[in-house]
């Protein structure tokens, strides 16, 4: 049986998580509305992505993340969402899965914080992976900059893990990067990855063009956003991954040598 998940392509309001709670309650409801069984928002969706930044910054328990358990169960449908968590030590960039009932699921760390923008300066490093089940298939997590690590969706397979959800903010001028490595860790592992990212606009720290997308296990686009807001849906079957998984089909052409 498939389970239908939503990507809300959206773009923060600048550290207004105000405004922020109020446009995940109102893409959880559309999501609802669709069918989804999982809505998954872009990295740092209540503040918007500073590497610099970690204003704002709570503990799991913190008000942020009551707020979208209230909205995960108001609208029931499983949620995913990030906050800047305040941990001992410093800061963390991570991300919440919560169930349609309210309750968290599981909890991820980013394992690799963009060097290049100074992530490393403001925040502390995840040391873990995290999965999930939802619908009867198991998923891995992933944010932003780990994308460009093979290693960790390798792992995520060894982990049984089905599909991985990748969590950005990535910049417009790397687009087409995002786009390969979508497709390339789907291939690598033959697992669906699907990559949620900002909507078209810019922030203090830089500008973005959308296009989240759901690679599948042959590494294939099977779904695609243009740069604009919106919900982008996706079918994720378990049979599309067992098939994958045991070669290349031979009608599709002559066996590999």
């Amino acid at each position: 049986m498939s389970v239908r998940i939503a990507l809300a392509q959206v773009l923060p309001a600048w550290e207004d998580t105000e405004a922020n709670l109020a446009l995940v309650d109102q893409y959880a409801s559309s999501a609802a509305h669709a069918g989804a069984s999982l809505v998954v928002f872009p990295e740092q969706v209540l503040c918007g992505w500073d590497p610099s930044s970690s204003a704002g910054a709570e503990e799991l328990d913190g008000n942020l993340v009551q707020a979208l358990k209230r909205s995960a169960y108001l609208n029931r449908i499983g949620l995913i969402g990030s906050i800047r968590e305040r941990v001992e030590g410093g800061v963390r960039n991570t991300a919440i899965v919560i169930d349609e009932s309210g309750r968290t699921r599981a909890v991820y760390a980013k394992r690799h914080l963009f060097t290049p923008g100074g992530e490393d300066r403001a925040y502390l490093q995840g040391d873990a992976p995290g999965v999930f089940e939802c619908g009867g298939l198991r998923f891995g997590l992933a944010i932003c900059y780990d994308l460009r690590f093979p290693a960790d969706f390798t792992a995520y397979r060894a982990m049984d893990a089905e599909a991985v959800l990748v969590l950005a903010a990535w910049p417009a001028e790397r687009l087409r990067h995002w786009r390969l490595f979508l497709q390339a860790r789907a291939l690598d592992n033959r697992l669906y990855v699907a990559g949620v990212s900002y909507a078209r606009g810019t922030t203090p720290v830089g500008g973005y063009a959308g296009g989240s997308a759901v690679s599948d296990p042959d590494g294939e686009f099977c779904a695609v956003a243009g740069e604009d807001a919106g919900l982008l849906v996706a079918e994720l079957d378990p049979d599309r991954i067992a098939a994958a998984r045991r070669g290349p089909d031979p009608a599709r052409g002559p066996p590999e040598g």
